[in-house]
């Protein structure tokens, strides 16, 4: 299907120029698609690593990470420091559920990116221990003038979550996910994580970065790409390919339990967090409506897989995760009302065992 629609680019989010470094996630899963309206992720901002002469790997959380509940990029880095068992290693503090004033149209100035809250839902701590009132703080301290950058191209300045902050350099270490989890993977397995596991195997590598290519661009930044664009065209465009790369994990997921065999790996991590929010906010809000994760029987059955491992479940908030995508969001649901009675707030939707093989321990 196809139709013509007036070109709304200007109060799109992103532009191809703002992509910026080659190579970052963003650059390398770049959208390809020009058609007025068409959302292009911007690049995170800092990409050091563990490791790095100014950031050595050590424990007793020197390291501090901040993310959203509500943050599917961010959710992937809160289930691996779960999974890797970095609790008194590196630290972690949950933002509030709001980002308030979130518009792709000037002007900027009341937008201060995730907040910070005294208490919450969920089953971590939102103890704030810096001292930072919002996530725009952090940025502005490891990078001053980062607002001025980004309103000086008209554009909404990009407050990232997750964020990895060392405190004792006061400054970010990384804004980029996909980054953060192969540090929580290895990065810290000298100074009390899990080192009993590697949830990256160097012999599964290309399986990894096959499956990330078709995740990535179609399904994780896949569903943005539907609810963010502001033309008839480049949502049916998006919505496309976006379906092609479900059928192809839906038929992935049929010929085996994860993504590359037999053995959780970080993509199944990447993969999970999106799944985990979809019946809730992207079937809807994003309209990526063809068909529910519960329609789809081999990602209905690895969303459930994943969920009932252990510590991963205690990483879900869908409380959360429901009001800000309806509330916050406000150029998609211009009423900020959340609804009700929904499938995924039903215990049973995620316990459903009878199709599952033994719980998978790590």
């Amino acid at each position: 299907m196809s139709s013509k629609s007036q070109s709304t680019d200007a109060t799109s989010w992103g532009k191809a120029s703002d992509i910026g470094d080659k190579n970052t996630e963003q650059a390398k899963f770049a959208n390809k698609d020009n058609t007025p309206g068409a959302m292009h992720r911007p690049a995170t901002k800092f990409h050091h690593k563990i490791g790095d002469p100014q950031f050595p790997a050590e424990g007793n959380n020197r390291y501090h990470l901040y993310v959203s509940e509500a943050c599917p990029w961010a959710h992937r880095c809160h289930v691996t420091w779960v999974l890797k068992k970095l609790e008194g290693v590196v630290g972690l503090t949950l933002t509030g559920w709001k980002l308030e004033n979130i518009s792709h149209s000037p002007p900027f100035d009341d937008y201060h990116g995730w907040d910070f809250v005294d208490s919450g839902s969920g089953s971590y701590s939102y103890k704030e221990p810096n001292n930072f009132s919002h996530i725009e703080e952090l940025y502005e301290l490891a990078h001053p003038g980062y607002r001025e950058e980004w309103e000086s191209r008209g554009q909404r300045p990009y407050y990232a979550v997750p964020v990895l902050y060392d405190t004792k350099t006061k400054t970010i270490v990384s804004s980029e996910s996909a980054e953060i989890i192969q540090m929580f993977n290895s990065a810290f397995n000298s100074c009390g994580a899990d080192s009993s596991f590697d949830l990256e195997p160097a012999s599964m590598k290309q399986q990894i970065e096959d499956v990330n290519a078709i995740v990535y661009p179609t399904i994780n930044d896949g569903v943005y790409r539907c609810g963010f664009c502001t033309s008839q065209q480049a949502y049916e465009n998006a919505y496309n390919s976006h379906w092609e790369g479900m059928d192809k994990v839906e038929a992935i997921l049929g010929e085996s339990r994860f993504l590359t065999g037999d053995t959780l790996t970080l993509s199944d991590i990447r993969l999970w967090t999106t799944l985990a929010r979809y019946d809730t906010v992207y079937y809807s809000h994003f309209k990526t409506n063809r068909s529910r994760i519960s329609e789809m029987p081999n990602l209905y059955r690895f969303l459930r897989d994943v969920y009932r491992i252990k510590g991963v479940e205690s990483t879900l908030n869908l409380e959360w995760i429901k009001k800000h995508y309806y509330w916050s969001q406000r150029m998609v649901n211009p009423t900020g009302i959340w609804p009700l009675g929904m499938q995924t707030e039903d215990k049973g939707y995620w316990e459903k065992s009878d199709d599952l093989p033994e719980v998978y321990t790590v």
